[in-house]
């Protein structure tokens, strides 16, 4: 009796280790699909120049479905502690609705900048709290900068 049991079992394995086929997944039409070919947007201008003499650098590109952008950074006191990039540069692109956006900023030792229209003044004024609090922290000693607390040593 134990020996048929066993031989339906090993027949019943062999069954379900069997080869089933390839997994072939049903396809399915998806019209948002990110994949849709948009088109060969060209570039009609480019440039790019480093300055090692001066550890500064500038570039732009302008391209064919009317978005661009330049920048132009420095380091300023390069080689000591209080050395920080500062960049200063612009972009603009169409939005979807046809409205022409344009975006100038300043990245410094302040953080980043942003200046537009497009900008609202509840994100500017929330990035202006931000930058006073850190040079409120920055400003502080350094046993009271940190945000740990280790508590006593019992």
């Amino acid at each position: 009796m134990a020996l048929s049991v066993a031989v339906v079992l090993a027949v019943f394995g062999l069954t379900a280790c069997a080869p089933q086929g390839p997994f072939t997944p049903r396809p399915y039409f998806n019209p948002r699909s990110p994949l849709t070919p948009q088109g060969y947007v060209p570039i009609l201008a480019q440039n790019y120049d480093l300055n090692p003499f001066d550890n500064s650098y500038n570039f732009r590109y302008e391209s064919g479905d009317g978005s661009n952008r330049q920048e132009n950074g420095v380091i300023n006191n390069p080689g000591t502690q209080v050395e920080a990039a500062a960049v200063t540069g612009s972009y603009s692109y169409i939005a979807p609705d046809g409205t022409p956006i344009t975006v100038n900023y300043i990245a410094d030792e302040n953080g980043f900048q942003p200046i537009g229209n497009n900008i609202h003044a509840q994100i500017s004024k929330a990035v202006a709290n931000q930058v006073a609090e850190a040079r409120g922290v920055a400003a502080l000693p350094v046993y009271l900068n940190s945000r740990f607390n280790p508590g006593p040593i019992v």
